[in-house]
């Protein structure tokens, strides 16, 4: 099982290989090997989030809300107002920060600046990459 996951996420890799040594193949070849990497990027996204979200619930559950929490109210010297207030305080930056984790690895942006995706496209279409000013 693991030797399929790793195959699919490197076959979009490989991908990329097989377009730059077919230039001069058709460009119907071309589009429909962009297109399957593009399907490659989605899939190695898609197993991403189901492990992001598994591996990073687990981890906010115990150690933000449980141990931090736990161990703060035990030991301070606080009234009981002020522990409810803190504890308030914390458990909403914690979910805000669980929030824009995920709201930025989720992002199809994110994904497709990570593997490329204008770069493949633009090959494919035939324009030349943009240079930046002053270089050659």
């Amino acid at each position: 099982m693991i030797q399929q996951i790793i195959k699919k996420i490197l076959s979009s890799f490989v991908l990329v290989k097989v377009i730059k040594n077919y230039k001069s193949r058709s460009s119907l070849m071309k589009i429909n090997a962009a297109k399957a990497y593009v399907h490659g990027v989605r899939k190695t996204r898609m197993l991403f989030i189901g492990i992001l979200i598994v591996s990073i619930s687990f981890v906010f559950l115990i150690n933000g809300l449980i141990l931090i929490q736990n161990a703060l109210f035990t030991f301070s010297m606080w009234s009981n107002e002020t522990k409810f207030i803190v504890a308030l305080w914390l458990g909403g930056i914690e979910f805000l920060a669980a929030v824009g984790v995920f709201v930025y690895l989720l992002r199809e942006n994110t994904w497709s600046q990570f593997f490329r995706i204008n770069e493949v496209v633009r090959f494919v279409l035939g324009d030349k990459p943009k240079r930046k000013a002053g270089t050659r």
